[in-house]
This record gives structure tokens, C-alpha cells and sequence, in this order.
């Protein structure tokens, strides 16, 4: 500031310039330019013009005494006319005081800066003036303000710290007594390795290491929030929030920082309970699944015996009542088969274990599908069954045809279920497309019992039936309509019912279906259309099976469409036999002591020899990752227990061609 005016005081005399009055216009406080020698005025700007009542042009000319009513004597020095200042060229601050025109006195603080300019070499003094009014208010509002801010420090519940740049506390507020024990006073004479734990410490030297960097290459410092971890006076430690602001200074220096801390701890605790209660849920979840791989095994296990060996005895010569008792025995079990699958399929759906298959897919077939499996009961109550297919449906697309099919046959056979009179009716419209993604419609329509009004809004949820009579008579799980929504779902649709008591019902569901980009997927030619007795005439299988039960009734099965069964009961037995023997196919199970059938397929697939040899994975467990996992092994097709007669030829026919009868050598070495 004293540079610019001893610029502007060269430029002063002798010639007097516009830009020389602008610079003392741009000062921001007044000023006064006089010659020493008599005490005229020379130069004033408006500030102080304005300050003293008079206008600039009645100051210049001027003399000093005018204003502060004091003598100037032409003989005697600056110094002696104005004792404050002795010596020259350097800023004096003293008091002074003026006489405004109506008496009023006013104070000011001066500073003096004398100077020798042009080319005369004539001495000039200017003046800095400085109202006092004006600064001991700034100075009140100051302290004001100061007090304001430490009485709101000192009674905030946070804890309000500042920090001088060479890292000593210079206040502390006094809610650190609250929050950690100690007093302001111990707090600022505290290290950071005796206020932090370990690693806040490290955290909050790599700030301070920041902001010098920042100050080093011209940069104003961030501020900081985050985490930290504190010392309480009883050594233990607690979490904090805190946040911290650099305030830096005119030449860009660093002048403090100015920090808050705010105790989290119960924060902390709420969140530390969320997620051991997450990681419990999910070990519940781990559990759940586990609990329902084994129960899936321990139950479709002794159901494939059931459903096997009736079967069996179906194929053999019985009278009218025999034939009778099985059958209804069959469909018993059939039964209790849908309800474990329906149970099975909910969890797995809930559990995430469920992913869509993405392979050709055909509407049309899907409709045929689901239109043979309920058929028989439509013509048994006499009741219209109708496919209705939208043209605009394409016929090839992508996706998962087994849930489409589980989904729309849930919808069907509740129709069934609970329509006595009249028919059905299945509509699949197009709704549109969405670049290479297609949207349908799948709607079934009865002329059932209905649904009231208050049910309709639940009937989507699990193990939710109606109240009516004729609910409880056709019994169920109540979690078909639960699955639909789910696989409606997995494949980005969503479900609906419309529906009027004692006149019928429309459940719908609507699907996204991926369409080959300008590719016609045609049918890869492999069905499950069963094989006719005696095809796979003297083909020879190896059936692996830890149970006795399973294997005795797959080797009559098998033996029913003229193949010749060999049986192992672990992966190490399966080893051995292949060595010594050779077979056409081979039937593993997945769990198994000793060596399980992962493990033995492994170990097999290591042999040159047997890379073309077919193994189908038989397995009790109900996942999709089971199937991924026998896949992957390196299994060439999964079968899933209890199995009917006619699915398991469908595996055989897709895994054997029986007119050229393949055969694998034994070739006699030791496996890896």
C-alpha cells in the first residue's frame, strides 16, 4: 500500500495527470498530499474531502492548520510542525485531531509518508487518514462478532478445535469434556499420536501432508471430512465425524484450520448392528439353501422309488382293481411331487438360485406343451379348452421355454382346478417390441368360481388360497400364482387378475423374449420324445448310485427298452469298471461317498480316450446350479430326480443313437 503511494507521489510533480487522481481516488481510506515547508495542501482525495465537510476544491490551497487549528511556522521542519514526523520516508502512526466547519472535532489515526519528488527535487508529505470512529466500530463488531462465535463454540455439543500451520491446537471448545474427558486445556497440549488412534493418526497426517503440497504448489487446500477414532481419558477409544477448513491468508498463507468434531458412536453401533444382522442374514440364507439342497435330496430320493417302481408295476399284467389302486397311487404321488417341487421352486426363486436359460424358444410349442399336460383333466369334467396365438408373436425367440411352460401351466391348472362348467380360454397377444426384445401377453381365462374383490389384491403372495368352500376343496399350497409372479418377473414382465365371482376369472402375465438379430433359430432336432421299447437293444450303460433301491429299479427301467446295465455305487467303483469295461453311456449321481460324481467325471474327462464317452448327471438336488455344476464338470446332460419312464428314454434318446450303437473300448491303464 505504501508502494502505490510513493508510485503515485513521483508522478505528482511536476505535472499533475489524470491517472494520478484516479490512484488516490482507489485508496480506501483518505489522503492528504501538502508541501512541508508551509503546510499547503496540495492534493486530497474525495474520502477525506467527504470525511472533513468540504469539498477537494475548497482543500486544495489550503493550509494544514485550517483543519487541526495548530500553528505552521515556515521556519521550522516537518518534524517541528509536525513532531510525529521525525523521520523521513518512513510511515509514523499517530492521533490527530480535525475541526469539521461546524465545530464538531473528529479523530483520526495518520500515518506520514515524506517524500522528495520531481525534478526540483521539492519535498512533499502525504498523509494516510483513518477515521477512528469508523475503526473502533469495525473493532467492536469484531470483538462482537468474536464473542458471538466462541459463546456458540462454547456451547456447542460438537467439539470446535483450531490448529495453528505448525500443527498446535490453539482452542479447543469445552465439549471435549464431554467427549472424550478431558479439559480444552489437555486437549491442546495433547500430540496427535495421543489424541488419535493409530490409524486416524495416519489419516489425518496424510491431510495435513495434502494441504502443505497444495500451499508448496499455489493451490488453496481442500477441506477434509471423514472418520476418526479418538482416546477417551479411560483409554478407550470412540468414532467421531470430523470436518476441517483451511483458512488462508491474503498472500495465499496458511493462517489456521478450523475444525468440528461430532461424536458418531451411536451411529457406529447402528450401523456395525446392521451389518452383522446383513451377515447373519445371509449365513441364514447360506443355511437355508444348504438345508434345502439336503431335503430336496432326502426327499425326491425315496419319490423316485415311489414313482418308479408304480411305473414298473404298471408295465406289468394286473387285474382291473390292481391297475386301479397303482393308478391312483401314482397320481398320490404325483401329487405330493407338484407340492415338494412348488415348495422347492419358491425358495429357490427367493434365494436368487434361479437363472434363465437363454436358447430358441418357440410360443407355439410351449402352448402344445402345457395343452398336453392338461388335456385329460379338461376332457374328464367336460370342460372347452381354447388356444388363442396372436400372428404377430414371432416364432423365433430366446429365452427359458421349461419356466414359460411353468408359469403359463400354474395359470392353466388353477383353471382347471376350480372351473366346473364351461371351458378356458389361452391368448397370447404381441404387444410390442423394444429394438431386439419382444413383449407378450399370456392370458387364461375361465368360467370358474371367481375371486372376491378383497382377495384378488393377495392372491399373488405366497401360501395365499381363497376363503371360499371351494378353495379348501381342491386344497393346494396356495403357492402356484407366487412362482408365476416370480418367473414373470425374472424375465421382466409382471402379472394381473381380473375377476368377478361365480363368473370367472383372467390371470395374465407378461414376458420380455430376446429375438435373434435377423436370424431364423430353427429347432436343433433334439426332443424328448420317448424311444419305443427294445430301441437301445444291447447297448450297455454304467449306472452310478450310492443307492441300492435307485439302482435295482433303474436297471429294470433301463432293461425295459433292452439295455444292459452295469452298477456302481461310488465315483472310485465307476473308475474301476470303466477300465475294465466299455459302455455306451454312463448314469452318475452327484452325491455319493467316497468320490461324488463331480469328482468322478472330472478324472474321466482327464482321458483322451473317453472325451465323446456320454455322462448324464442324475441328481436329487432341485438348483439350477446344480445343473450348471454337473455341466461345467463336464457332463453332457442332467437328469432330475424322481424321473418318470419316459423322461428318462428322452435322455437316452438324446445322448445315444441306437441305430449305430456306440461303444466305448476299455483300454486297460490306470486313470489319473
Amino acid at each position: 500500500m505504501f508502494a502505490a503511494l510513493r508510485n503515485t507521489l513521483q508522478r505528482l510533480f511536476p505535472a499533475r495527470h489524470e491517472a494520478v487522481c484516479l490512484d488516490l481516488e482507489q485508496m480506501p481510506f483518505g489522503v492528504v498530499v501538502l508541501t512541508p515547508h508551509n503546510g499547503r495542501i496540495v492534493r486530497v482525495n474525495q474520502r477525506f474531502a467527504r470525511w472533513v465537510g468540504r469539498t477537494q476544491h475548497a482543500l486544495e490551497n489550503a493550509v494544514w492548520q485550517q483543519l487541526t487549528q495548530g500553528a505552521w511556522h515556515a521556519g521550522k521542519t516537518p518534524a517541528q510542525n509536525m513532531p510525529f514526523a521525525a523521520q523521513v520516508a518512513k510511515p509514523e502512526v499517530v492521533l490527530q485531531r480535525f475541526f469539521m466547519p461546524d465545530g464538531q472535532q473528529l479523530h483520526a489515526e495518520l500515518s506520514l509518508l515524506t517524500r522528495t519528488t520531481g525534478r526540483d527535487g521539492q519535498l512533499v508529505c502525504c498523509l494516510m487518514v483513518r477515521d477512528m470512529a469508523e475503526h473502533a466500530q469495525t473493532e467492536a463488531q469484531l470483538r462482537v462478532s468474536e464473542q458471538r462465535h466462541r459463546l456458540l463454540a462454547d456451547s456447542a455439543r460438537d467439539v470446535v478445535w483450531t490448529m495453528n500451520p505448525l500443527g498446535q491446537i490453539t482452542y479447543v471448545s469445552p465439549a471435549v469434556m464431554q467427549l472424550r474427558g478431558i479439559t480444552p486445556e489437555e486437549a491442546m497440549q495433547q500430540t496427535i499420536d495421543q489424541a488419535l488412534t493409530p490409524e486416524s493418526r495416519d489419516v489425518s497426517m496424510r491431510y495435513f501432508g495434502e494441504v502443505a503440497l497444495a500451499i508448496q504448489e499455489g493451490r488453496v487446500p481442500q477441506s477434509f471430512k471423514g472418520e476418526m477414532a479418538y482416546w477417551r481419558r479411560d483409554g478407550s477409544s470412540f468414532w467421531t465425524e470430523v470436518l476441517s477448513f483451511p483458512l488462508m491468508g491474503a498472500q495465499g498463507e496458511l493462517v489456521e484450520i478450523v475444525g468440528v468434531t461430532r461424536d458418531i458412536s451411536e451411529r457406529r453401533l447402528y450401523e456395525d448392528g446392521l451389518r452383522r444382522a446383513r451377515e447373519e442374514a445371509e449365513k441364514a440364507n447360506q443355511a437355508k439353501s444348504e438345508f434345502l439342497a439336503h431335503i430336496s435330496h432326502e426327499i425326491r430320493t425315496p419319490m423316485s422309488a415311489i414313482v418308479s417302481l408304480t411305473d414298473l408295476l404298471l408295465s406289468t399284467d394286473l387285474d382291473v382293481q390292481q391297475r386301479e389302486w397303482l393308478n391312483k397311487s401314482k397320481s398320490a404321488g404325483s401329487l405330493l411331487l407338484g407340492i415338494i417341487n412348488d415348495i422347492l421352486d419358491l425358495s429357490k426363486l427367493e434365494f436368487g438360485h434361479v437363472a434363465l436359460s437363454r436358447l430358441p424358444l418357440n410360443v407355439q410349442e410351449v402352448l402344445q406343451q402345457v395343452s398336453d399336460v392338461v388335456a385329460d383333466a379338461c376332457a374328464l369334467k367336460g370342460l372347452g379348452y381354447e388356444v388363442m396365438l396372436d400372428p404377430m408373436v414371432p416364432q423365433a425367440l430366446l429365452g427359458d421355454s421349461q419356466r414359460l411352460a411353468q408359469a403359463l401351466l400354474n395359470l392353466v391348472g388353477n383353471a382347471v382346478k376350480f372351473t366346473e362348467h364351461g371351458g378356458i380360454t389361452v391368448r397370447v397377444e404381441y404387444l410390442g417390441s423394444d429394438g431386439a426384445v419382444e413383449q407378450l401377453r399370456f392370458a387364461v381365462q375361465d368360467t370358474g368360481i371367481g375371486l372376491e374383490p378383497e382377495f384378488q389384491s393377495r392372491v399373488f403372495e405366497g401360501f395365499v388360497q381363497g376363503d371360499n368352500a371351494q378353495t379348501q376343496l381342491h386344497g393346494g399350497t396356495g403357492l402356484g400364482l407366487s412362482i408365476c409372479k416370480r418367473i414373470a418377473q425374472l424375465m421382466g414382465g409382471d402379472v394381473g387378475v381380473a375377476s368377478v365371482p361365480g363368473q370367472g376369472s383372467t390371470f395374465w402375465f407378461t414376458v420380455r423374449l430376446e429375438r435373434p438379430d435377423g436370424v431364423q433359430v430353427a429347432n436343433d432336432g433334439v426332443t424328448d420324445a420317448p424311444a419305443g421299447l427294445g430301441q437301445f437293444q444291447g447297448l450297455r450303460v454304467l449306472l452310478v448310485d450310492d443307492n441300492a433301491t435307485i439302482r435295482d429299479i433303474l436297471t429294470q427301467l433301463l432293461g425295459l427298452a433292452g439295455v444292459e446295465v452295469d452298477t456302481a455305487a461310488n465315483g472310485r467303483e465307476a473308475l474301476t469298471k470303466l477300465q475294465s469295461s466299455r459302455y455306451a453311456l454312463v448314469l452318475m449321481d452327484m452325491q455319493m461317498p467316497f468320490m461324488d460324481g463331480l469328482q468322478a467325471t472330472r478324472q474321466i474327462r482327464q482321458d483322451p480316450v473317453f472325451q465323446d464317452l456320454p455322462i448324464v448327471a442324475l441328481t436329487a438336488g432341485g438348483f439350477d446350479e446344480d445343473r450348471d455344476r454337473c455341466l461345467a464338470a463336464g457332463m453332457n446332460d442332467y437328469l432330475s430326480k424322481p424321473f418318470e419312464y419316459k423322461k428318462l428314454l428322452a435322455v437316452l434318446s438324446r445322448n445315444l443313437k441306437p441305430t449305430e450303437g456306440p461303444l466305448h473300448r476299455a483300454i486297460p491303464h490306470a486313470m489319473a
